[in-house]
């Protein structure tokens, strides 16, 4: 496969016409942001930390919610949310709404979709939610827990139905890429009461020297099967790369024939901030920036002055950010877009 990919790589942008775009250039699609707007995401929103129950924070209106993934780590057999293995979470065992507050809590991913999807149900024209999902270890093909089998219980449990995905964005256009650059992108008003869902390299995948095939890289490869086999409409997610870079990150790995499919970025808010212009990469990517709060000047991280929080966001929206994402949970700083 990986041969294959290279051998494609000098072909690609020649046969469908998508040379990537320079870093700052602009196309059909605004200067800004990709939606034309800029939301407040929840830093490990899934923790009791965060909030007793997960709809707790989804009452807040978040722009995005964090849920950090262990898939069949040591054999669990299962898809499990926690900062550290196994499901220690606020999500509740729940067949109705009224059980969000009350179910058991600790419960696995397809427990957390179930608790997004009621919460959904009560509110359907909620503004978009970007649900962001770090792979702790990453995913696991050959034992079962791949990403066609998080695909699978994403529409099974959250409902395909409430996500745009892939192949929406890509419409008639021939990659991902494509699209982003000719603003496909729908604004964030047209958005409403839908999920995007990005999925990334976690902390352990990151550092283990055993596992050299990335989620990131995974899912991109994932996205390239579907859409030559015209199933693309079963892919529930974007793949994101991790790390902020001032020129465009699509490189290496995660270039030739597989860059066309990277159109979401998440890094430090800190390093975005510093780099000079506006909009990254011509503003036509969806782009979350964390850990907005240690921007210089820093603010607090859990409990900033509304008008200081709020001025952030408005700094980094002018940096090109979709979703600008710190531990934040006043409701009147969570609920906050431009």
């Amino acid at each position: 496969m990986k041969r294959l990919i290279a051998a494609v790589t000098l072909l690609l942008p020649v046969l469908s016409g998508t040379a990537l775009a320079a870093p700052g250039a602009t196309g059909p699609a605004s200067a800004g942001t990709a939606t034309g707007g800029t939301a407040v995401g929840v830093h490990n929103a899934y923790t009791q930390q965060a909030a007793p129950y997960l709809v707790d924070v989804l009452d807040k209106k978040p722009g995005m919610v964090e849920i950090d993934v262990w898939t069949n780590f040591f054999f669990s057999r299962d898809f499990q949310v926690g900062h550290d293995p196994g499901n220690a979470n606020n999500c509740a065992r729940a067949t109705t709404y009224e059980e969000l507050r009350t179910g058991s809590r600790n419960q696995n991913l397809a427990g957390c979709l179930r608790n997004i999807r009621l919460w959904h149900d009560r509110n359907p024209n909620h503004p978009p939610v970007v649900l962001k999902v770090e792979f702790k270890n990453g995913f696991d093909d050959r034992g079962g827990y791949g990403p066609d089998e998080f695909d699978r219980l994403v529409a099974e449990h959250l409902g395909a139905g409430s996500v745009f995905g892939p192949a929406h964005l890509i419409g008639t256009h021939p990659t991902l890429d494509a699209a982003a650059r000719a603003g496909a992108w729908p604004s964030r008003a047209a958005l409403t009461g839908k999920f995007v869902i990005l999925v990334e390299v976690g902390t352990f995948e990151a550092q283990n020297p055993f596992d050299n095939y990335d989620t990131d890289l995974e899912y991109a490869d994932r996205l390239i099967s579907a859409r030559d086999s015209g199933t693309l409409s079963s892919a529930m997610a974007f793949p994101a790369i991790n790390g902020a870079s001032q020129s465009d990150p699509r490189v290496g790995d995660r270039g030739g024939a597989r860059a066309p499919w990277f159109v979401a970025f998440d890094g430090s808010a800190s390093a975005y901030a510093s780099y000079p212009g506006d909009s990254y990469l011509g503003g036509h990517y969806l782009v979350v920036m964390t850990d907005a709060h240690s921007v210089a000047p820093a603010i607090d991280a859990r409990t900033p002055s509304v008008a200081d929080a709020q001025a952030r966001v408005r700094l980094l929206s002018g940096k090109g950010a979709t979703i600008v994402s710190s531990d934040w949970l006043d409701p009147a700083i969570v609920g906050y877009s431009v």
